[in-house]
């Protein structure tokens, strides 16, 4: 029973104060790529946590305390002590709803985002292919439009697209300030990124409401990480003004642009020169991220480890 309190307090904890203190982070801007994976553990862990709750709970039952005994070769009697709780049959029954529920939304939640996402990348692709040129632009292909665009489509089948607009707008730098910014996209996959974001996102958003408006900050961070590589490849001056021309432009839908919102902060970034994390503070970071997840399997094990640990039951 200690263990499922604690997961859930843990669960609640995480959902709501974690998420506000991610949202509110400086240190986020400065290094993209973490920040993806600090919101992606973060829900992770979550989620992990109440289904832990629940499979906890759901050893009231005698016969799921026996089978876990003998799974692990624990004593069966103290395993029942440390897992029982004062509920009973009732939370037991309790805990397997829950789990069941959960995880069932978590995978109708991957299931409906993934096949959501990669019917409109076919689709785009497959109308992209028709109507643009790959003989203008090495690897990239050219829409005949005047309105000054760029953006990538991930995938197997991926895409780099630009208009004959944005070739007639910006110059060469710029240009390559462009393309080094989408071609960052496709090798940091940022695409399997939001995609796995959705997913997560949207099993908790019922729950937690901060998880509502993560997808934002998400996409933020990936366009601030692929900033980062086009600055590093162009320089910061090439990509501040092509971002300048592009910045009226929304982004199309289902695809990572380099126009599109947050333009702003994208700029004052690029004038301030940000600063990246220091190597040792991006270490701590990445440990502390990793954590997030080893919580709730910790907690969940706690007490079969604390019996082993004392020698009461042996494991092996």
């Amino acid at each position: 029973m200690i263990s499922a309190a604690l997961l859930l307090v843990f669960a609640v904890t995480a959902g709501t104060w974690g998420a506000a203190m991610l949202t509110q982070s400086t240190w986020t801007t400065s290094a993209p790529r973490l920040a993806i994976a600090a919101w992606q553990a973060l829900a992770s862990s979550v989620l992990l946590s109440l289904l832990a709750l629940g499979i906890a709970l759901s050893i009231g039952f005698q016969h799921v305390r026996g089978d876990i005994a003998r799974l692990f070769d624990l004593c069966a009697e103290n395993l029942k002590h440390g897992y029982s709780s004062p509920g009973g049959a009732f939370l037991a029954t309790l805990g397997l709803a829950t789990a069941g529920v959960l995880l069932g939304r978590i995978l109708w939640c991957a299931f409906r985002v993934s096949l959501q996402d990669r019917r409109e990348r076919r689709a785009r692709v497959a109308v992209l292919d028709v109507l643009g040129r790959s003989d203008i632009v090495p690897g990239v292909l050219v829409l005949d439009h005047e309105a000054p665009y760029a953006f990538c489509i991930g995938g197997k089948r991926h895409r780099v697209v630009v208009t004959s607009g944005l070739l007639a707008t910006l110059d060469k730098r710029e240009i390559d300030a462009v393309l080094a910014h989408e071609a960052a996209h496709l090798r940091q996959r940022h695409h399997l990124a939001l995609v796995t974001c959705r997913a997560l996102f949207g099993a908790l958003a019922p729950f937690f409401p901060a998880f509502r408006a993560a997808m934002r900050h998400v996409h933020l961070f990936a366009e601030l990480s692929a900033d980062d590589c086009a600055r590093r490849q162009i320089g910061a001056r090439s990509l501040r003004s092509a971002l300048e021309r592009l910045a009226v432009l929304p982004s199309p839908t289902g695809a990572m642009a380099a126009s599109g919102s947050d333009v702003e902060q994208r700029l004052r970034r690029l004038d301030d020169n940000a600063v990246t994390l220091r190597s040792h503070v991006a270490i701590f970071t990445g440990l502390a991220i990793a954590t997030l997840v080893v919580i709730p399997l910790s907690l969940v094990a706690a007490p079969a480890v604390a019996m082993a640990w004392k020698g009461i039951c042996l494991i092996g």
